[in-house]
């Protein structure tokens, strides 16, 4: 008798998943934590902003941020990572609500669940663990050989990278695309959620409700979790 195939749901985490841009958010915590008063994350973080309003592509953006921690070690920043949460926990975690309640709805009927993501392993893991997340696939920094930062990135993952990570990890469970799920907030998730059965669109980004009211996408709103805030970058 045949086997049922798996399904797959798979998930962007900034912006869909937590309402927030997570390496940044850890960034302003290691800096807050080091009696920064928010005048020294400005002065990091609004030159990488600028090049974010050139348009230059997200890699390009994020190689900036990789920057400023050349030079430490990988171990350390996932550490921290777990740190920075812990922390989040206490405050709050801004959880966008239908997109976790769309999470746990799959969960319940047996389905994996899925991170791809621009975003980095060091604010990623600690999420995926508490909301009990099957998978991640996330950009990665280049290392050297001590397993320190170059300040570069080593693998990206965005636009075709997320097609060619969901393709992987469809191979890797056998799953079907077509009774496969996606949710996303951006226009740079499509080539993720164009590859998929049901594509699911968090918030209200224009492109993205146009493209969903012409393939008859689902929408979700993108509020946060009760009591909780939504951090900006």
């Amino acid at each position: 008798m045949p086997t049922e195939r798996p399904v797959i749901a798979f998930f962007d985490a900034d912006e869909t998943l937590i309402a927030m841009k997570s390496p940044f958010s850890m960034l302003r915590w290691r800096l807050r934590r080091e009696g920064d008063d928010g005048s020294r994350y400005e002065a990091v973080t609004e030159p990488i902003r600028r090049l974010a309003r050139l348009g230059l592509t997200p890699a390009e953006v994020l190689d900036a941020f990789y920057a400023v921690f050349a030079g430490e070690r990988w171990s350390d920043l996932l550490d921290e990572g777990r740190e920075w949460f812990r922390d989040l926990e206490a405050e709050g975690v801004p959880l966008i609500e239908s997109a976790v309640s769309a999470l746990r709805a799959h969960q319940d009927a047996g389905h994996l669940t899925a991170i791809v993501s621009g975003a980095w392993a060091a604010s990623l893991h600690p999420l995926a663990e508490f909301l009990g997340v099957d998978a991640v696939v996330c950009t990665e920094p280049a290392l050297d050989a001590g397993g320190r930062l170059t300040g570069s990135i080593g693998r990206p993952m965005f636009g075709a990278a997320k097609s060619g990570a969901v393709q992987e990890l469809l191979r890797r469970f056998g799953a079907d695309p077509r009774d496969c799920h996606g949710y996303a907030d951006d226009p740079g998730d499509l080539p993720m959620l164009e590859q998929l059965g049901r594509a699911t669109v968090i918030g209200d980004h224009p492109r993205m409700l146009q493209l969903a009211a012409q393939r008859g996408w689902q929408v979700r709103s993108a509020a946060t979790m009760r009591d909780t805030v939504r951090q900006p970058v």
